[in-house]
């Protein structure tokens, strides 16, 4: 009798669930074994941005109509933008509602060092494009390598047919052959996810059982909230398909992604998954789920509007409704301004609050127990960028399929 083989998904979350229960019994001990995890996220990143280059190049040179690239960017852009407005609205009204630093007192909290100024719309703009691309590329520049692949794209299309054809092609190759390296990497996903999940488990443990856990539940509730109703909502709206079922379809990007806690870690995952499970168009996996990597943060304009609220309850201040409206604004401009580097979401953080006129000490407390939030940060983050792809991707009678005939007519 022939036995179903258990599907990568399945055994990535069985990985996941033995990870934290491992953690929790063993404790502090059990990040011996953080050299897997960090190996694994090595592996994950090694190709990240040639993946990110080869795919947009090739998603855009593939849709042979500049009238196509505008309909669908303006799609993308528009959608994103909305789910972000709408996860740091989401922030500050639901911190306002359970006001998570009500009875806290900000004392004997860590100093944090001077912060740089607010990033203006203007300096947001004009970081996004690359003085030396090949430094870009070295130093992980996403938003910079995409627009210097967008604009590599539609070079591409302005091209005679048949050169057109043939860089297309290599780029598609090229494409191909870098997420083979993915997919083999993904192969390890149950170990690298059990030692991901074992080490976090062990090193917080119940230290979350305390004063911030209210603050803790509270980013999870409004995070909920984006799913449940901007989410699934939005996914109906367009489709007029149970988002249940392609929430369930989905399980080995929420897995990866809670648990790498990097959108571009598990950007192998939600592409493979998109194309596979979900059954979209190439194209528009290939531009939304880059693109989204890098621009798509709604779990951080959440995490920046409940922070808002909470620190000015921990010193004493009560923002008034320009203020709270300030802060949803920089919540979606803090996102496109966030350095990309490691913990840049705390410098932002920092520009944030500076913005807002709030102290800064809170930051050294909130970056102790952020590996615990982030896993659902980038959860939403990632799976934000995975529902836009499905509205766009969607084939209805108003919408071409980017793969079709029609497209050459």
């Amino acid at each position: 009798m022939n036995r179903k083989k258990m599907s990568l998904s399945n055994k990535t979350l069985i990985g996941m669930i033995l990870g934290a229960i491992i953690g929790f019994i063993i404790g502090p001990r059990i990040e011996m074994i953080s050299v897997i995890g960090d190996i694994f996220l090595k592996m994950l990143q090694m190709a990240i941005v040639p993946l990110i280059f080869f795919t947009v190049v090739s998603a855009i040179a593939s849709m042979n109509d500049l009238k196509v690239l505008g309909r669908i960017g303006s799609k993308l852009i528009l959608l994103f933008m909305g789910t972000t407005l709408a996860a740091s609205v989401i922030g500050v009204i639901v911190g306002r509602t359970i006001n998570p630093g009500k009875g806290l007192l900000l004392n004997d909290l860590p100093p944090v060092d001077a912060v740089a100024e607010a990033p203006t719309i203007q300096s947001v703009l004009i970081n996004m494009f690359p003085q030396n691309i090949l430094q870009a590329m070295a130093e992980a520049n996403m938003l910079q390598v995409i627009v210097f692949a967008i604009f590599s794209g539609i070079a591409i299309l302005l091209l005679q047919k048949d050169d057109r054809e043939r860089i297309t092609g290599i780029f598609q190759v090229l494409s191909r052959f870098v997420m083979k390296i993915l997919n083999i990497v993904l192969e390890f996903s149950p170990y690298g996810v059990f030692a991901l999940m074992a080490v976090t488990a062990g090193k917080y443990g119940t230290s979350i059982i305390g004063p911030l856990t209210k603050f803790i539940g509270t980013i999870y509730l409004g995070l909920f909230v984006q799913v449940l109703v901007v989410y699934f909502v939005l996914y109906y709206l367009f489709t007029r398909k149970n988002p249940f079922i392609m929430f369930k379809k989905i399980k080995s990007v929420w897995i990866t992604s809670a648990t790498t806690c990097s959108s571009k870690a598990t950007m192998p995952v939600s592409i493979r998954t998109c194309e596979e499970d979900l059954h979209l168009s190439k194209n528009v996996v290939g531009l939304t789920i880059p693109v989204g990597a890098s621009m798509n943060m709604d779990g951080n304009a959440l995490w920046f509007g409940v922070v808002a609220i909470f620190v000015s309850a921990l010193a004493g201040v009560e923002l008034t409704l320009t203020q709270q409206l300030v802060a949803v604004f920089m919540g979606v401009l803090m996102t496109l301004g966030s350095p990309g580097i490691p913990g840049g979401i705390f410098v932002a953080t920092a520009v944030f609050l500076n913005v807002l006129g709030l102290p800064l000490e809170v930051i050294g407390l909130l970056a102790g127990i952020f590996r615990i939030m982030d896993m659902g940060i980038t959860t939403v983050n990632v799976v934000g960028s995975v529902v836009v792809a499905s509205i766009i991707g969607r084939k209805g009678k108003t919408d071409i399929p980017i793969d079709a005939p029609a497209l050459n007519s």
